[in-house]
């Protein structure tokens, strides 16, 4: 059993056992703290799977925008860690390249006119993730572009695919490759 969770574009959970038991997603990119919640309940359900049923739960780590990727995140470690289950780490665009027998270049939005980029052979990542912007993949010659954002169920597949391999999944450290855009305040003048 695992439950996957996805905030690095919308926001999605899937359940699975030996294959997707249940998948929600809401398609709200700026609803992601209003929805993850509701996700996850539902995917439960909708699976007829307790919380105390899992062993683990897969979480999108990025690369991806700062504030969708840590609302995920965020969630999936404080279920966890309520739970006392373990917590697996999965690269989004790695998910999206499973499964190919092609020569990919994966990428996903980065907003600001910036691209979340990497490459793959036969499924296996060969550089990135990386941050490059539209112009650049004029570079990636003998590539074949794969625009596609993740989600839970790709999250999730990936998962038990690298398990069964025994793959180290261990790593939940955000992939963000870039500062946010809000910046602290200098604080506020006070004058005499």
């Amino acid at each position: 059993m695992l439950l996957s969770i996805d905030t690095s574009a919308g926001t999605s959970a899937a359940v699975f056992g030996s294959q997707c038991l249940s998948y929600v997603s809401f398609d709200d990119p700026f609803g992601h703290a209003e929805n993850v919640g509701e996700a996850v309940a539902r995917a439960l359900l909708e699976a007829d799977v307790e919380p105390t049923q899992l062993p683990a739960i897969a979480v999108a780590r990025g690369p991806a925008p700062y504030t969708g990727l840590r609302v995920g995140m965020a969630a999936a470690t404080s279920i966890a860690k309520a739970l006392g289950i373990k917590l697996l780490g999965v690269i989004t665009l790695d998910a999206v390249a499973l499964g190919s027998s092609q020569k990919l270049l994966v990428v996903t939005d980065a907003k600001r006119k910036e691209l979340f980029a990497a490459t793959y052979q036969n499924g296996q990542r060969l550089t990135g993730p990386m941050l490059i912007n539209p112009a650049q993949l004029e570079e990636f010659e003998g590539y074949e572009v794969m625009q596609q954002s993740s989600n839970a169920k790709l999250i999730g597949t990936f998962t038990l695919n690298a398990l069964q391999n025994g793959d180290d999944l261990s790593d939940v450290s955000a992939l963000y490759l870039r500062s946010p855009d809000v910046t602290p305040s200098s604080g506020k003048r006070v004058s005499g």
